[in-house]
């Protein structure tokens, strides 16, 4: 008893406490603190980055990173996340801002964070891991061709007033423009481009995010009459000012709130997910184990502060937690490293960072986006049962085409109504007009029907037309459900029905082979003694 009770409590202590509280000793600071220059080596441009594709400045993804990476560390399950701005958000925080303004995503982020809160004090963190694998590789593929996309403008350079939101629109606004190309600004981005894709093949390990930066920002400060725009000429000067911590008033209208809720749940969802993906890959690459319930909290509680303090949704970042493993991380600590390390640069290197070119960042977005679209990897799903596959094409374009909540919603309607469709194929009744019984029929012959699979809601005109088909001229009709492992209200309300019809017609239902869950399903659901007599676990 006092063992489960230690259990439970540990469940609930943070990571950080309980990986640092023994044993810690200098030779793991050490590990934790150049792991942590590493990481932010490779992060902190990814996070600009991805702020940027958010629609908000390069400063707000550095405060996210800053307050979300701090807490997510300190409150979190898992021992290796890296937190921040993530391409998962890029669309969706974009799509929140253009149609709500700032203050609506503040408003839909402080719901996200409670929603996650509760999705950890619910235990939600072992269910999410269920969700069908071709959702979430077709709703990560159409962010990835989203942010592709939607960068295409800064890549070439155009000289645009303003950017549609939707895919089509986005297309159509490039062509029109093309005449504007700035070829300053498209020969860098093609050059970032190719030397990203270049480096990844063959120097994998190398910091070639920020190798690009530098490069970048060393061309634009040496063609400073190149007419490309800049993170200083777009954003203006780069400054490390957080802003006290507030809630907006508009999260006290509930009409606001409720045109909020989808896509509240649509960042919970993929902030979730993100963060559990992250943490099953560090575990299989360290070894060690995560408790996914209380790191849900824990990135609750990191999107919370990250509204608070002005910033936009985060998540565990896929790539930079893997590094993070790989580069010799022992505990948390290392992650508040990698935050101190952020603000370090961004207090050191303002100059720089004010003077990198966008299509510069571009470059590194289309890159990124490209590796987290995944196209090559999951191309297998294609030649899947048609199902799979169909599910994985379709959240793809409603991803593109519509937005992510709808596709995950699709997405959902799609995987249970084709789960429900295989489920009703397999199962199957054998129909045995007249069969020699055993001690159950008092050795006479009866009237035999073996069902096959789940009796649900889905399968349940199955098994009525095989009742239904039964000649009826025997004593006694046997079903037979051993092989059933499950049964829902409606298959108990068909077999109640049947039973009653045939005690009226002075025939004797046995329904045998019953498994103990079954057994307790049908006796629960029996409220009126339909099935009393009837139920028995023994078979011919």
């Amino acid at each position: 008893m006092k063992k489960q009770f230690i259990s439970s409590i540990r469940e609930w202590i943070p990571e950080i406490f309980l990986s640092t509280h023994r044993n810690y000793s200098g030779s793991m600071f050490m590990d934790d603190l150049r792991a942590g220059l590493l990481v932010a080596v490779v992060a902190f441009p990814l996070f600009m980055t991805f702020a940027i594709a958010s629609g908000v400045s390069p400063t707000t993804g550095i405060i996210t990173c800053i307050v979300a990476g701090t807490l997510a560390c300190l409150c979190g399950g898992a021992r290796f996340q890296i937190v921040g701005p993530t391409g998962a958000f890029a669309m969706i925080v974009f799509d929140i801002i253009k149609n709500n303004g700032f203050e609506g995503m503040t408003c839909a982020l402080i719901m996200a964070g409670i929603m996650m809160i509760l999705f950890g004090i619910a235990g939600i963190g072992d269910i999410i891991h269920y969700v069908p694998y071709p959702i979430t590789a077709g709703f990560t593929a159409g962010i990835g061709l989203s942010i592709i996309v939607s960068q295409l403008g800064t890549f070439l350079g155009l000289n645009l007033e303003q950017t549609p939101t939707s895919f089509m629109d986005r297309i159509s606004c490039y062509c029109r423009n093309l005449d504007s190309i700035n070829f300053h600004a498209f020969a860098l981005a093609a050059f970032c481009l190719i030397f990203l894709e270049v480096m990844q093949k063959y120097k994998p390990h190398m910091p070639r995010y920020f190798m690009v930066l530098i490069l970048g920002s060393l061309y634009a400060l040496a063609c400073k009459d190149s007419g490309m725009e800049t993170i200083g000429s777009r954003f203006g000067s780069v400054v490390l000012q957080f802003s006290a911590p507030s809630i907006p008033d508009s999260f006290f209208s509930f009409d606001h709130l409720e045109k909020l809720f989808s896509v509240a749940f649509a960042i919970a969802f993929l902030g979730s997910l993100e963060s559990l993906l992250g943490a099953v890959i560090s575990d299989n690459l360290s070894g060690e184990k995560h408790r996914s319930n209380m790191e849900l909290l824990g990135q609750g509680i990191a999107n919370l502060g990250s509204a608070f303090f002005g910033g936009i949704p985060a998540t565990c970042a896929l790539g930079t937690t893997s590094l993070n493993v790989k580069v010799g991380a022992k505990t948390p600590v290392a992650g508040i490293f990698n935050v101190l390390f952020q603000i370090l640069f961004i207090l050191c290197l303002k100059r720089f960072i004010n003077a990198i070119p966008l299509s510069c960042l571009a470059a590194m977005l289309i890159s990124t986006a490209w590796n987290m679209a995944s196209l090559k990897k999951n191309k297998y799903i294609l030649t899947a049962p048609k199902s799979d596959s169909f599910v994985f094409v379709v959240t793809i374009l409603i991803t593109l085409l519509a937005n992510i909540v709808i596709a995950v919603e699709i997405g959902f309607a799609l995987s249970a109504f084709l789960f429900i469709k295989r489920s009703i194929e397999t199962t199957t009744m054998e129909i045995f007009p007249r069969v020699i019984a055993g001690a159950n029929c008092h050795g006479k012959e009866c009237e035999y029907v073996k069902v096959h699979g789940h009796l649900f809601f889905g399968a349940a005109p199955i098994l009525h037309n095989a009742l239904m088909s039964l000649p009826k001229i025997h004593a006694t009709i046997y079903i037979d459900m051993q092989d059933v492992p499950f049964i829902d209200v409606t298959g108990a309300k068909i077999l109640k029905e049947f039973v009653v019809e045939m005690k009226c017609r002075k025939i004797d239902v046995i329904i045998g082979g019953l498994n103990k869950r079954t057994m307790k399903a049908l006796r629960k659901m029996d409220s009126n003694l339909e099935l009393n007599d009837c139920l028995s676990e023994d078979r011919i």
